[in-house]
């Protein structure tokens, strides 16, 4: 299907169908590391928010923290309502689409981060939990894109983690009323344990 990029959601457990574009990016048996199957991070278990079993992630790259990279899909046609979309997590993921030949379209940061409220992800703060972006490339309809997932660097979290990029919808999405609802920390006990519940991420346009 030409509307589509190939391994949108790293599914196949690897960087199959994407091109590294980075120097000095980890390897393991000759192919390029980053995509792993955790749904949680750190002792504290906070959730990635991943969809399907794979993600991106930025801290398995071997790219340092302050320094930047990126990939690239393979191209798709833009069909249907022209809307795509990406999952994106963490104070450093941007993603940028280009036309086939190379022109730059689109530039659009994730903005959720907000490093506050610690450990208690989605009520307060925002890390590496990923949000869907909806990017709406409808005056594009018809044309050969691709597009470039970005870790920007810079900053505190500077790591970019990467899911689900979805590039036909025959219908736009209705943004204003789609979340993910994901388990996180949202109080501590009497004995400062931390008590886990159900917390929405809405997602983002």
């Amino acid at each position: 299907d030409d509307r589509i990029v190939e391994n949108g959601g790293f599914e196949t457990g690897d960087l199959s169908g994407w091109t590294v574009l980075t120097e000095g990016w980890a390897m393991m048996d000759g192919a390029p590391k980053g995509v792993i199957s955790a749904t949680t991070y750190w002792g504290e278990k906070l959730p990635y928010n991943q969809e399907g079993s794979y993600h991106l992630d930025g801290w398995e790259t071997g790219i340092g923290e302050g320094d930047a990279w990126a990939i690239r899909s393979t191209n798709f046609r833009l069909a249907g309502s022209g809307y795509i979309t990406v999952r994106m997590g963490g104070n450093a993921a941007a993603v940028k689409v280009f036309k086939a030949d190379g022109t730059l379209i689109g530039f659009y940061k994730a903005n959720r981060f907000k490093d506050v409220g610690f450990p208690f992800a989605g009520t307060e703060g925002s890390w590496a939990d990923m949000a869907t972006y909806a990017i709406d490339l409808s005056a594009y309809l018809g044309e050969e894109l691709y597009v470039e997932l970005h870790d920007i660097g810079g900053g505190a979290w500077a790591h970019g983690f990467f899911d689900s990029v979805n590039t036909y919808y025959e219908v736009a999405p209705d943004v204003a009323n789609l979340y993910d609802t994901v388990e996180a920390p949202v109080s501590r006990d009497e004995n400062n344990a931390l008590v886990y519940g159900d917390v929405q991420i809405a997602w983002v346009k």
